[in-house]
């Protein structure tokens, strides 16, 4: 009797550990894997798709295709060359001499601005960028310090795109550019109009500075300048919004900003020195890899 009892008990004790399962969960053992959005893989036209939730983005692009596969470029030129010789840029200079820069790089900007407002026949953008490129240039040390905001002088930056916009040119439709990025047809063809300016901007000042020789050398590498500093102060990474609609949003988002900046165009309510949805933060380097 004795000897039942115990089995008993020694059964009842080892009944707990026969029914514990070990189970863990799958996603405490994965690796972490970077967002990676399919940007070369456009919706099938006339098939119904998850996407027509979102019929509220659409811009028109009949060149979608081909616009998704220059997305996905710059995607990999920005983190492949772009990126790492921002950093290398930000690395040699410290953000002092970058806001000099910038604002040099502004300052050279108003001439832009003082034609396109001659040819908006806007006469507050003419004046204030003349003023502004005056003030900056002579006690602003060539553009190195932007007095003129510190006089409460903000910039009211325009370009030959707002120009076509003003003259009645409707912005047609949505384009993605090599390197540049989202834009239209009306802005591309304004961004042409602000290159060719700028080319005899650039040789104007030279010959103010009396440089005949290796002026392709100069240029060059004045472009690079400009364009590391630009790429510099905007924030925006590929691949980092968390949505796999990443090309549909940038596109909204431009179509929507350019559509707004026109409006307060026609109702003269621009407000000076205040990009619209500008917004500062930072990207931590090791944020890259999701980039991937």
């Amino acid at each position: 009797m004795m000897r039942k009892l115990l089995c008993l008990m020694m059964l009842c004790l080892l009944l707990p550990g026969c029914a514990t399962i070990i189970k863990e969960d799958p996603s405490l053992t994965l690796k972490p894997q970077g967002f990676i959005a399919p940007v070369s893989r456009a919706p099938i036209e006339g098939k119904e798709t998850k996407l027509a939730a979102l019929h509220f983005l659409d811009v028109y692009d009949p060149w979608d295709s081909m616009n998704r596969h220059i997305y996905s470029f710059n995607a990999r030129f920005d983190r492949a060359i772009y990126l790492p010789a921002v950093d290398v840029y930000t690395t040699i200079l410290p953000p002092p001499v970058r806001d000099g820069v910038t604002n040099a790089v502004n300052n050279l900007n108003e001439v832009k601005s003082f034609t396109n407002g001659i040819l908006q026949f806007n006469g507050e953008k003419t004046g204030r960028a003349f003023s502004r490129f005056v003030i900056n240039s002579s006690i602003g040390l060539l553009g190195i310090f932007d007095i003129a905001s510190m006089w409460n002088l903000k910039s009211m930056e325009t370009g030959f795109a707002d120009t076509l916009s003003v003259w009645g040119v409707p912005p047609g439709p949505y384009v993605v550019l090599p390197i540049l990025g989202p834009s239209n047809v009306r802005d591309s063809g304004g961004a042409l109009g602000d290159f060719a300016l700028l080319w005899y901007e650039m040789n104007w000042v030279y010959d103010l500075a009396g440089v005949t020789d290796g002026r392709t050398a100069i240029g060059i590498g004045e472009s690079t300048i400009r364009g590391l500093n630009l790429r510099a102060n905007v924030p925006f990474r590929y691949y980092q919004t968390g949505s796999p609609f990443e090309y549909d949003m940038v596109r909204f988002l431009y179509t929507k900003k350019r559509e707004l900046d026109m409006e307060r165009e026609e109702l003269g309510s621009s407000s000076a020195g205040k990009p619209y949805m500008k917004k500062e933060f930072d990207t931590p380097r090791k944020n890259r890899e999701l980039e991937r």
